[in-house]
């Protein structure tokens, strides 16, 4: 199955300070799922219907809960079924498996232990179909057929409750049920879908991840640092999860603490574009100007094309009071190659940094046009009174400087 990109659903949407620009994402940037990078959720074993067996736990190792024929015999039926499930791979294949397990949930000549074992495989079903679907709305969005992707996220989002209606253990589905809400932006939903997944399995690292990120977003920082806290506890070695509180520490002005979490997350992941992206941010913001252009040739080595490092680079370069580090010709390719790699998704900040640059190169007239369409775009009044204050610059044949701020 082709995974989804492991995104985190909104440590790009950090505020920073003025003068500092975070990317906007596509229509569907998502947390990490439970389907990546990791293995499969594994089908009921068949094997446990010729056993006594605890309830299922919706671990790793699920099994029906339910008492067994005294015969120990397995019947034909189920035993073709297990092998279909085991070679789906297309939703209608997945189809044809819910369609005959729920038959055989619905046929009271069954024994206890058939119709339950039933219910566990219909619950797999049901949320490896909703992954199936979550990934071609993915590959739907790369190709901008947005109505269709969301039709299929909604059609996916009624699997994962499909999945945990016959099987309410099972918090893979509770957790792809909270991802699939969350790009909903059913975000209270979502929290409680991930909240389920913690209770069902405490040491699921990406609930806590993805449940600190809509905390962030919420601006519940307090709780957000909480989750970060609990799943570094769980796995010390996940960039992301530094990123994540490190930007939850600089909302809260935990400046020192967030450049520490930064740090972190560069070490274990040195060739991440992200992660020395928010150091250089992070820098760039204090007036730690050396710092921050270090960090950001590291950040666009790792990653020639990511848009969040050139963006915010050109800014640096187009803006920096200090002379060394302000470069108004690298600043205008470095802005144009934003725009270039951003997919399409061109926003007032993008247009504003384009329009810093080519005010910094003398070009004003250039400037003035693309801050007008900087403005068109911005949806934020207190971003709309910003552009319209450069353009009063520009108009004066004056270009913008950031404030000089001690080390």
């Amino acid at each position: 199955m082709k995974s989804l990109p492991r995104f985190t659903l909104f440590s790009l949407l950090l505020l920073l300070p003025q003068g500092v620009i975070a990317t906007a994402q596509s229509p569907r940037a998502i947390p990490r799922t439970s389907w990546d990078d990791q293995k499969p959720d594994p089908k009921p074993d068949l094997s446990t219907i010729t056993a006594p067996v605890e309830p299922s736990s919706g671990d790793s190792r699920p099994s029906p809960n339910a008492k067994v024929p005294e015969s120990g015999q397995i019947a034909a039926d189920l035993q073709s079924l297990f092998d279909k499930a085991q070679a789906a791979q297309s939703v209608l294949e997945l189809n044809s498996v819910i369609d005959r397990c729920r038959n055989i949930v619905g046929d009271m000549t069954r024994n206890v232990a058939e119709r339950n074992y039933a219910k566990k495989l219909l619950s797999w079903a049901a949320n490896r179909r909703g992954e199936r679907r979550s990934d071609t709305a993915g590959e739907l969005v790369a190709s901008q057929q947005l109505e269709n992707a969301q039709a299929l996220d909604r059609a996916a989002i009624d699997d994962f409750r499909l999945a945990i209606d016959y099987d309410p253990l099972r918090w893979r589905a509770h957790h792809n049920l909270g991802v699939m809400l969350a790009i909903a932006e059913d975000l209270p939903n979502a929290i409680a879908a991930f909240s389920k997944t913690i209770e069902l399995n405490p040491q699921f690292v990406d609930a806590y991840h993805n449940r600190g990120e809509i905390l962030f977003r919420l601006e519940n920082y307090d709780a957000a640092i909480a989750d970060y806290s609990k799943a570094i506890e769980i796995n010390d070695k996940d960039a992301a999860l530094f990123s994540g509180r490190g930007n939850t520490r600089f909302a809260l002005g935990q400046i020192e603490a967030a450049l520490s979490d930064y740090q972190s997350a560069m070490s274990l992941a040195p060739d991440s574009a992200k992660s020395a992206t928010e150091f250089a941010d992070t820098c760039q913001s204090l007036g730690r100007w050396k710092e921050a252009a270090e960090a950001y040739q590291k950040a666009i080595k790792a990653d020639p094309k990511f848009t969040r490092a050139l963006q915010n680079a050109a800014w640096m370069m187009a803006t920096c009071p200090e002379d060394f580090y302000r470069n108004p010709p690298t600043a205008l390719q470095t802005a144009q190659r934003a725009i270039d790699q951003s997919n399409g998704y061109i926003n007032a900040h993008l247009l504003h940094v384009l329009a810093m640059a080519h005010a910094a190169n003398g070009d004003f007239s250039k400037a003035i046009t693309t801050i007008n369409q900087a403005i068109e775009l911005a949806e934020e009044q207190s971003l709309r009174r910003e552009l319209a204050e450069h353009r009063s610059l520009f108009q004066k044949k004056k270009t913008y400087l950031q404030p000089s701020r001690s080390p």
